[in-house]
């Protein structure tokens, strides 16, 4: 995370656009496959 937060400083602050950035950090994974079981 330290990393990620040092490229959000260092480089994209430089950057003359965008004046803002937005990022999602996943925690852990919901659904590894597109698989939906059916079951009927």
């Amino acid at each position: 995370m330290s990393d990620y937060r040092r490229l959000l400083g260092d480089l994209l602050k430089k950057l003359p656009v965008p004046a803002e950035s937005n990022s999602y950090v996943v925690m852990e994974e919901v659904k590894e496959s597109l698989y939906l079981p059916l079951d009927r």
